[in-house]
């Protein structure tokens, strides 16, 4: 059923002074500047869908409540659920699955967050969306903006991948370079929200909208297996592994699972705050300069470590861990998942996999148990990082002779071509 009237503003709550906000673009609490959530109404007595609705917005009732009218859409969503076996039986997990959300719009799970902001932005009348990136929110923000009608600027860390700052200009948005790591871009990205009044589309927990729509991961890993007994989530900041968590909690609340999943959480051992407070049982802590190949997991979180605090909470309340992944793994589970799996990742979507095989030889993963891994990003958003950082020649030849010697050489790939 379509609305056409218009709705009640969305309704934030503050986290910290409970503070409620009627307007949903509000960046941070207006009274003490704490971060905001999403005030959810009454739920659902049943967990309804719409099969024949596109995108996220098939779960429109456990949404926050926006005009149908106004929902900027991409049929994002629906992402397969895939067996791995051969990996699985590499990382000592046979009953692996991959979340495959490279398979989304733009080539990221970041277009389920941009699909509810960017309507969001619409429905309230921002007048733009400013999203601080390390690149694939980035793009996503630039492609949602484009199909809302709505000018995006793009704040990018020095050193973002080309493909990806690419990806976001074509699709019309301004794309800005800032000296510094992600967290310099991020703090342009709140003043600039705060100055113009567009929407911060950051995907942190700055923008409340991230954990919102990726609950509908969960929903859809139900739908598609049921509650596995791990899911293995790479993490910036971590909002996808909190959306997760409460789409697992929404279920279990409607008596469509019987559990929530623990939750694996991966950072690369470059740049790892969560981990590191994860194994302190401490408050979060900024981190130095983030030096590993995953520059999509490079937030340091300097000027919101409390942000970090959220995602170690649901960590522990799924009764999960969080594991540190060096950069070595991460690069041999880009191999292993595009020439056994045939799904060409980016970093820090492979570091799922690496980060799987690294719990289970903590003993940290049963074998026995079901695992779910989400893979984040395609890796054409990052070729480089992906072939580990060198650039890859390839044979040319002329004629059939010259084939089939070059085919005599040795390769990385030996034997593949051979029966």
């Amino acid at each position: 059923m379509v609305h056409t009237a218009p709705m009640a503003p969305i309704e934030l709550r503050c986290t910290a002074c409970e503070h409620v906000v009627a307007r949903g673009t509000t960046p941070r609490c207006p009274e003490c500047g704490g971060r905001l959530e999403v005030a959810r109404g009454p739920r659902p007595d049943t967990f309804a869908r719409d099969p024949a609705t596109p995108g996220i917005f098939r779960y429109a009732s456990l949404l926050p409540p926006v005009p149908a009218a106004a929902r900027v859409c991409l049929s994002e969503g629906a992402t397969p659920l895939i067996d791995i076996p051969a990996a699985g039986h590499l990382t000592g997990v046979p009953q692996l699955l991959a979340k495959d959300e490279s398979r989304n719009p733009t080539g990221t799970f970041k277009d389920r967050a941009m699909a509810l902001a960017a309507t969001v932005a619409r429905a309230e009348g921002a007048a733009g969306i400013v999203c601080a990136s390390t690149g694939n929110a980035g793009a996503s923000a630039a492609a949602y903006g484009a199909r809302a009608g709505l000018p995006v600027l793009i704040l990018v860390p020095v050193g973002t991948p080309a493909a990806k700052m690419a990806q976001a200009a074509v699709c019309g948005a301004r794309v800005v370079a800032v000296q510094g790591t992600y967290s310099d871009a991020w703090s342009l990205a709140a003043a600039v929200s705060a100055s113009l009044g567009w929407l911060n589309a950051t995907t942190t927990f700055t923008c409340p909208y991230v954990v919102e729509a990726t609950r509908t991961v969960a929903y859809e890993i139900a739908e598609q297996l049921g509650a596995p007994d791990w899911v293995a989530v790479p993490i910036g900041a971590g909002p996808l592994l909190v959306g997760i968590r409460e789409g697992f909690a929404d279920l279990l609340a409607l008596g469509v699972v019987d559990r929530v999943p623990r939750l694996l959480a991966l950072q690369p051992a470059g740049c790892a705050p969560i981990v590191r407070a994860f194994a302190e049982a401490a408050p979060t802590r900024p981190w130095g300069v983030p030096e590993t190949v995953a520059g999509g997991l490079a937030d340091p979180l300097v000027g919101y470590p409390d942000e970090g605090d959220v995602t170690v909470r649901a960590i522990v309340a799924s009764g999960g861990a969080a594991v540190a992944v060096d950069d070595d793994a991460t690069l041999a589970a880009i191999a292993l998942l595009a020439r056994r799996e045939g799904l060409f990742q980016e970093p820090a979507g492979a570091i799922a996999v690496a980060g799987v095989a690294e719990a289970r030889r903590r003993g940290l993963i049963d074998e026995a148990a079901t695992v779910v891994a989400c893979l984040t990003g395609t890796g054409l958003k990052d070729p480089h990082a992906a072939a580990g950082g060198a650039p890859r020649s390839f044979p040319v030849v002329a004629s059939q002779d010259e084939l089939e010697t070059s085919l005599a050489q040795p390769s990385d790939e030996a034997g593949r071509w051979r029966r």
